[in-house]
């Protein structure tokens, strides 16, 4: 049985894993709005290598951070495959090195409106952090190895002053069975996280 991986926070990613193997396809539409290629693509994929939607081990998703609206589609997309009692799991980018046994680190990623989000982890410990455009530079300065969910994760601003980095997503092409693996033998599942809440986000500027 295969386990379908979707990724939708930024560009739209699609996998298929099929059970104790490598990555049967595991592909990035860069530029692509996730609301006009997921469900045709999902379709696309599960054809290609002749998948019943019903028979699929699993759903693993990525809840973010991310894109507010591709989170919301991804939530609600897996939320059809329960009518099948496909079971659905997630995990937020973030964790892909604590996965991966990475002992400590820091995650970037942009939030807009002016402020970059930071998780750091060290000695079991996590933080989550608002950081704000005068500031990152001064924040960079002090962290060892930062990690990112993409390219696409960043602005210009930030890909300027980042040191050397590492993909999340790179590390999940490389060891997807792995992380994978611990994703549904926890049986994680996270809520779509957002940098702030709905209400906050999307009010008007006074």
């Amino acid at each position: 049985m295969s386990t379908l991986f979707i990724d939708t926070s930024y560009n739209v990613t699609l996998g298929l894993l099929k059970a104790n193997a490598q990555w049967t396809q595991l592909k990035t539409y860069p530029g692509k709005k996730s609301s006009s290629i997921l469900q045709p693509e999902v379709y696309n994929l599960l054809q290609e290598y002749n998948i019943d939607p019903r028979s699929l081990a699993q759903i693993v998703s990525i809840a973010g951070p991310g894109f507010y609206t591709g989170l919301r589609l991804t939530e609600g997309f897996c939320d059809v495959f329960k009518f099948f009692e496909v079971p659905h799991y997630s995990f937020y980018s973030y964790e892909i090195p604590c996965l991966l046994d990475v002992a400590e680190g820091c995650f970037l990623t942009k939030a807009y409106r002016g402020e970059y989000f930071l998780h750091s982890w060290a000695k079991g410990v996590q933080k989550n952090e608002m950081i704000a455009t005068k500031d990152l530079a001064e924040k960079l300065a002090t962290i060892k190895q930062i990690y990112i969910h993409s390219l696409e994760s960043l602005d210009e601003f930030s890909k300027e002053m980042l040191p050397e980095c590492v993909m999340t997503t790179d590390l999940l092409k490389s060891h997807g069975e792995l992380v994978l693996s611990k994703v549904i033998d926890k049986k994680l599942f996270r809520e779509s996280f957002y940098f702030r809440p709905p209400e906050d986000e999307f009010k008007a500027n006074p």
